[in-house]
């Protein structure tokens, strides 16, 4: 039912990493343990909580939409990646599957309900491939990409592409 991770991630296909490394800071995206690194900036929680272990399973992938980006065009945020529809989406940690089918401008999307509330979102999907209540390990494939102009769960999507983001124990998108 489930398929691992077998390209983009080097030799670490077999297990995601666990800590921040320089090339995922300058890349944009990373979770590590009580803290988050968006954009370069690496921001701690206001209370000692501990994080999930959540990677970035997108990092061979192209860089399309910045949080930067969004955020200038009026949303709560996120990373787009340019994928081809139909792309296997691994799981970026353990936890909970949340089917939501076209959920507005994002079309269908899964959330993955991770531990101490934390959340990772997939926007844009064309497959939902498990059912709620899922539990998945990291690099669970969750569904596939889409995004393809009109067609069915791409939302406003104006091409092929994942938008992915996480949102934190309080509810934000974003460490500010």
């Amino acid at each position: 039912m489930s398929e691992r991770l077998t390209h983009c991630c080097g030799d670490a296909a077999d297990q995601p990493p666990t800590g921040i490394s320089r090339r995922t800071l300058l890349r944009g995206t990373a979770w590590a343990t009580g803290a988050l690194a968006v954009g370069g900036v690496v921001g701690l929680p206001g209370t000692a909580h501990a994080a999930p272990s959540i990677y970035n399973p997108f990092t061979g992938y192209p860089i399309t939409g910045t949080w930067q980006d969004h955020l200038d065009n009026g949303s709560l945020g996120g990373i787009d990646f340019g994928l081809g529809v139909g792309t296997a989406l691994p799981a970026c940690g353990a936890g909970t599957i949340q089917n939501i089918p076209y959920n507005g401008t994002g079309g269908h999307t899964v959330t993955i309900h991770h531990a101490d509330g934390y959340r990772s979102q997939y926007l844009h999907l064309s497959q939902f491939l498990l059912a709620n209540g899922t539990a998945v390990g990291a690099g669970t494939i969750v569904g596939r990409s889409g995004g393809a102009v009109g067609a069915p769960g791409s939302g406003s999507s104006t091409g092929p592409h994942l938008h992915w983001h996480m949102i934190n124990r309080a509810g934000y998108a974003s460490t500010r």
